[in-house]
């Protein structure tokens, strides 16, 4: 009788913690919303300013930290060299305006949210020369972190194709 007893209450115990932790990890729809919310004003921070010329701020959200990971058309980088391409790109133009056409938001818990951009661009070299990237497609790793949102890892891949001044696109 005794080992019975101590084994319905083992189980019982562990039902009861079980079904605590469960509760803790489950996300309502108002915590989805709020967290997608939260994100979103990042993203759009980081798209205002990236069209702004605001290395700066539209860099700011991403995670200074040995464990931050970018990956832009295959090539990999810690956030020095992140911040270095990216410094030499905007260098490089003098105009760029994004479109957008899927943000999917992929939220894993309180603190992790995967999201994925999809859309194009029109950029202008200082050269004048325009440049179409489509796709441009993003997926970003996004953690809270001390209240804050930070990109923690970064994946992105676009196509450039010059325009030229009597093709189709100009029409």
């Amino acid at each position: 009788m005794r080992q019975l007893t101590l084994t319905i209450f083992t189980i019982a115990s562990f039902l009861l913690v079980s079904c605590n932790t469960s509760k803790e990890n489950i996300l309502t729809d108002q915590d989805k919303a709020t967290i997608k919310s939260e994100v979103q004003a990042v993203i759009n921070n980081i798209v205002a300013n990236s069209e702004a010329l605001n290395l700066e701020k539209a860099t700011e959200s991403y995670l200074n930290n040995p464990d931050f990971i970018s990956i832009s058309n295959g090539v990999i980088a810690d956030y020095k060299s992140f911040l270095k391409g990216n410094k030499e790109y905007f260098n490089a133009i003098v105009s760029q305006t994004y479109t957008e056409n899927d943000l999917i938001f992929t939220i894993i818990d309180k603190k992790t949210v995967i999201l994925t951009f999809g859309g194009s661009a029109l950029v202008t070299m200082k050269d004048q020369q325009k440049v179409k990237v489509d796709p441009f497609l993003a997926t970003l790793v996004f953690r809270k972190i001390d209240d804050s949102w930070k990109v923690l890892y970064t994946n992105e891949f676009a196509t450039f194709a010059p325009i030229e001044n009597d093709s189709i696109i100009n029409q």
